[in-house]
């Protein structure tokens, strides 16, 4: 290497998400958060300039994050040593003013630059970090997505008194701001999904030269390069991790070029480091004693492989919520179980981990006319191209869709054509009824005259684990109800 440049060794992870323990990947013990530090701290110690950073999501997930409502999981990332971690929309899930007191347990830096509070004009954290390695300053600016606002308006007092600004301006901002002590590398944190950062990037970021992305859970194999700037994800969980190798011009200040890699986190590579290990067994352990209790048994295992397609897990908790809330038809959100499997004996802690929100249950109550125009909103061409939200629906009601151009061929309820006539109870959760307009296509003039809104319960969880202490077996799922034909 030319005696002009600096190597500096950058690691990233994004959307760990709780995901503290090792997992057998074809017979290979891989992740895991103590082999998640055993692998940062192994690369600290072969190279001189090292950096670690993490670009959201590191709370919600796990067991153990809900029982200390985040405080184990601040303890285990301070064992990770982080050398900035910018905010992610889950950070605020037990909302932002307990958000605040984690701050002050956390021996590492919390930025974002775009969350205010509105009367004062001031951001809420730190909008960036410098860290200087082999004398070359590099600028982390924290950046979160819109969604983050859902948390907020169940806080009292802090939806009113929060903002959360436009992404873009507040780059523009934080430039001008540090304009006259700039950055040798500007490096944005952001935690909106690759689509966003692939529009911020197209649209043009004068003085920022890398992006480090999250929230779409995006795995990558090489840089996405747009306008000039590499943009980045590591995909989720403590499976694998990003690693920049950024060689530095002394004398221009300015990155000369790099090499990006996805990395593995499994016993081939690196050994898991005993601290982080011993605090997460103790967690482990006090959980265990409170969770480890049998809810309910299946005839089978059953499966969630992705979140845009139907799964039979996701049919089994369509067909369990329309049970326990007497709903004509249940529709679920995929992406709200989080497990890949569950069954065929399930745990309190299986319940836990598998939907780790607590969802308010409302009833609408709509015509069979009504129903059929909002499947073809849901089923829409763009819920099929990787949107966000895809849904499922219970076993009262199928749908044949053409796998050509997506158009809804059939709508069946139990077997027969919907009656436009019809009066439904359709059941859907509170995270669906807060996002009712872009979801399902009801507008707010439709509240309360064409459909009528009944709330059910305010936890879904706890009605479901009460629903199984009486329903100690469960009927094998129909599959199929969701098809695609030529």
């Amino acid at each position: 290497m030319p005696s002009s440049l600096t190597h500096i060794v950058l690691l990233h992870s994004n959307d760990i998400h709780g995901d503290f323990a090792p997992a057998d990947r074809d017979g290979i013990r891989t992740g895991g958060i103590a082999r998640l530090s055993g692998f940062v701290h192994d690369v600290r110690g072969r190279e001189e300039q090292v950096i670690y950073v993490i670009a959201g999501d590191m709370f919600m997930g796990s067991v153990i994050d809900r029982e200390y409502k985040g405080l184990s999981t601040v303890k285990l990332v301070n064992a990770l040593e982080p050398d900035v971690f910018s905010a992610g929309n889950h950070e605020a899930d037990y909302g932002l003013s307990h958000l605040l007191f984690l701050e002050k347990c956390a021996d590492f830096p919390i930025v974002c630059a775009n969350i205010y509070i509105k009367e004062l004009n001031r951001r809420v954290f730190l909008p960036y970090r410098d860290v200087v390695r082999g004398g070359v300053k590099l600028r982390f600016i924290g950046l979160l997505t819109q969604t983050v606002a859902e948390h907020f308006r169940q806080e009292e007092l802090v939806d009113d008194a929060v903002s959360i600004r436009d992404v873009r301006e507040e780059i523009g901002k934080v430039l001008a701001e540090t304009a006259e002590d700039p950055a040798d590398v500007t490096i944005l944190m952001t935690h909106i999904g690759i689509e966003e950062d692939k529009q911020l990037a197209e649209s043009g970021l004068p003085g920022v030269d890398f992006i480090i992305g999250g929230h779409s859970h995006t795995r990558m194999e090489e840089p996405l390069v747009i306008g000039g700037i590499p943009i980045v994800q590591a995909g989720c969980g403590s499976g694998q991790i990003g690693r920049f190798d950024l060689y530095v011009d002394k004398e221009s200040r300015r990155p000369d070029h790099y090499t990006w890699q996805l990395c593995p986190v499994d016993e081939t590579v690196c050994g898991e480091d005993p601290l982080v290990a011993f605090y997460y067994d103790r967690f482990v352990a006090e959980t265990d004693r409170k969770y480890d209790r049998t809810l309910v048994t299946w005839p089978q295992t059953y499966t969630h492989p992705g979140f845009h397609r139907e799964t039979e897990l996701g049919d089994l908790f369509a067909d369990l919520y329309a049970e326990i809330f007497g709903s004509d038809v249940f529709f679920l959100t995929t992406n709200v179980i989080w497990a890949r499997e569950m069954g065929p004996v399930v745990t309190k802690r299986d319940l836990m981990v598998s939907f780790p929100y607590e969802n308010a249950v409302y009833e609408l109550e709509m015509t069979g006319e009504r129903l059929t125009a909002m499947l073809h909103h849901i089923y829409r061409r763009e819920a099929w191209e990787g949107a966000n939200i895809f849904f499922l629906f219970s076993g009262t009601l199928s749908v044949e869709v053409r796998s050509g151009d997506r158009e809804i061929r059939e709508i069946l309820y139990r077997g027969e054509p919907v009656d436009p006539a019809a009066h439904l109870r359709v059941g859907i959760t509170g995270y669906v009824f807060r996002n009712i307009t872009p979801f399902l296509g009801i507008g707010q003039e439709e509240i309360g005259d064409t459909v009528t809104v009944r709330k059910l319960a305010d936890n879904d969880r706890d009605a479901m684990e009460r629903h199984f202490e009486t329903h100690r077996t469960a009927a094998p799922v129909r599959f199929g109800r969701l098809t695609c034909t030529d």
